[in-house]
């Protein structure tokens, strides 16, 4: 028998007794990890299939394949990496349900990232500051994005992470050099003529 897709399972889920217990964030038209909730704006697609298909959600079992569990929807749900990684792997479903009800909600892909680089700024307060002497120009918002764009071309990232943290600070802090020696430039340049 053949692993039901992620459509399959979050059909199955939607029409299912125990969904409250097994699936309380599964809303159909917006992909989610049953148990946080978290999502990406960028699954949407065309087709609610396709959206579910793309969706970064990972199939675990409530009952362990390597437990009996079988592989079928009843027995799937979609989760997250970090809710599959700290999800119960036990041959009681209830345990399961236990976990679920204490699961702290996530927010959305996107607002985690934001969330990250705000961080990153706190530690990269020159970023701050070069930022707060340019913001005036006219072009800078303009000027700026296209800097981060470009470091963060240079920039490397972890498999399966993205940006590391320490990332979002390097590349913040070589924009805030960069950002500095403009300033220094354009100051220079006043004072000479």
């Amino acid at each position: 028998m053949s692993v039901p897709s992620k459509w399959k399972i979050a059909q199955h889920w939607e029409k299912n007794p125990r969904r409250r217990d097994f699936a309380p964030h599964l809303r159909l038209d917006e992909p989610c990890c049953f148990a946080c909730g978290w999502l990406s704006e960028r699954w949407n697609l065309a087709t609610l299939q396709a959206s579910w298909q793309r969706a970064n959600l990972e199939r675990a079992h409530i009952i362990p394949k390597s437990l009996g569990g079988p592989d079928d929807a009843s027995n799937l749900l979609l989760l997250c990496r970090p809710c599959h990684q700290e999800s119960p792997d036990w041959v009681d479903p209830e345990q399961m349900t236990r976990w679920i009800a204490t699961r702290e909600e996530r927010p959305s892909r996107e607002v985690e990232t934001f969330m990250a680089w705000l961080a990153a700024a706190e530690r990269a307060p020159d970023f701050k500051d070069a930022l707060a002497s340019v913001v005036a120009e006219e072009g800078a918002a303009e000027r700026v994005s296209e800097l981060l764009r470009s470091l963060l071309g240079q920039a490397g990232t972890h498999f399966g992470i993205g940006f590391s943290q320490g990332t979002r600070v390097a590349v913040l802090q070589a924009a805030a050099n960069q950002l500095t020696r403009h300033v220094q430039q354009a100051s220079y340049e006043s004072e000479k003529s």
